[in-house]
């Protein structure tokens, strides 16, 4: 009841009806006596509403991307240029002009390798796989895929042409390259570090 009169309404009684009115004098709310409590009834009328209007100070463009919960630039531009939006009132340049944060970790789908770790001492300490594919065409020789292995400490790598990633053919490239490289350096390998992203699916 205190905000309707705030905003204006009006409350008449009369017999066992109460009726309560807009400052327009149209019937929002009837309440009809039963008892020891009021029955509403809400007339269906014509819909009323209480706008409510936002400042009309304009705010940059960073404000207004965050507010429109991060859309795109060129979207907003096109709401600005083409009004096609009443109120969206911006002053300086249509741009932002630092990267948003947000839309950059919003848009992740994996972190990257961050982690301080000490670097290797020795060849073979550490080295990485990876494998690239399927490629879009293949080759004459059907080849679709490469397994790239990289040594850590050296830098040193090596690329298999693969025409599948089935799991015998990976871990038989491993091996040949395994035997291989600790027979030339007489060294050990002590550890692999994998991405395991989607290229390492198979059916295995």
């Amino acid at each position: 009841m205190a905000r309707l009169s705030i905003k204006g309404a009006e409350a008449y009684f009369k017999d066992n009806k109460t009726v309560i009115k807009t400052k327009n004098r149209i019937d929002i709310i009837s309440v009809i006596h039963s008892g020891l409590l009021y029955v509403v009834n809400i007339n269906r009328i014509q819909p009323t509403a209480f706008t409510a209007q936002s400042k009309q100070k304009p705010i940059n463009f960073a404000t207004w991307h965050r507010h429109l919960s991060h859309a795109g630039i060129e979207t907003i531009c096109q709401i600005i240029t083409e009004n096609l939006v009443d109120g969206l009132n911006v002053y300086g340049e249509l741009s932002i002009s630092s990267l948003c944060e947000d839309c950059i970790y919003g848009k992740h789908t994996a972190h990257l390798y961050n982690d301080s770790r000490p670097r290797e001492k020795e060849v073979l300490e550490c080295i990485y796989i990876d494998i690239w594919g399927p490629s879009q065409v293949q080759s004459a020789s059907s080849i679709l895929y490469f397994m790239i292995i990289i040594d850590r400490f050296s830098s040193y790598w090596t690329v298999t042409f693969l025409k599948s990633k089935s799991a015998e053919i990976i871990l038989k490239v491993f091996k040949g390259f395994h035997i291989e490289a600790e027979c030339q350096t007489r060294k050990r390998l002590k550890q692999v570090r994998l991405d395991m992203g989607r290229e390492w699916y198979n059916t295995m």
